[in-house]
């Protein structure tokens, strides 16, 4: 517990028009094909009020999925950035279940946790996001807000009630 500053991806749902170009980049780049099901960032759709959201692991601290993964597959890095270590890994899908953003997917083939590595440092879907909805600071918020709660602050903002 206590890393120091972090930086992280933030989304901004103002911003993101639902294009899913973060998506594209990021499969592209770690899995050489194109798909939604292999991005380590995932569009979140609102589709009543046309809200769009990504979501990208926060690298919690602490990390609530790392301290309950059974075989302890999942490490802390030294830039404190949480990955996948895949010969510990049992693919049980606990992450995905504790995760408190749903950050985590599992990958389609090999049902190892599909987690954002910050393409060491150069975030392609930040760099490649047209709108401009992503950016990467550092930051200290130690725990995220959950999307749900997000598009509902951001429905409330916007003065649109469900």
């Amino acid at each position: 517990m206590g890393q120091a500053p972090l930086k992280r991806i933030l989304a901004n749902v103002d911003r993101c028009s639902g294009c899913r170009q973060c998506e594209m980049v990021c499969s592209f780049n770690h899995e050489n094909a194109f798909g939604s099901a292999i991005s380590r960032i995932t569009v979140m759709k609102e589709d009543v009020f046309g809200l769009d959201l990504p979501i990208v692991c926060w690298h919690c601290d602490p990390c609530n999925v790392m301290e309950n993964c059974p075989t302890e597959a999942l490490e802390r890095n030294k830039e404190g950035l949480v990955s996948v270590n895949e010969e510990k890994c049992v693919e049980c899908g606990l992450c995905l279940e504790l995760c408190i953003i749903s950050a985590i997917r599992l990958h389609p083939e090999r049902s190892i946790p599909l987690i954002c590595d910050q393409c060491d440092g150069k975030p392609l879907c930040v760099e490649n996001c047209p709108t401009k909805a992503l950016t990467y600071i550092e930051s200290e918020k130690r725990q995220p807000t959950s999307p749900n709660r997000i598009l509902e602050e951001t429905l409330r903002r916007w003065r649109i009630t469900a």
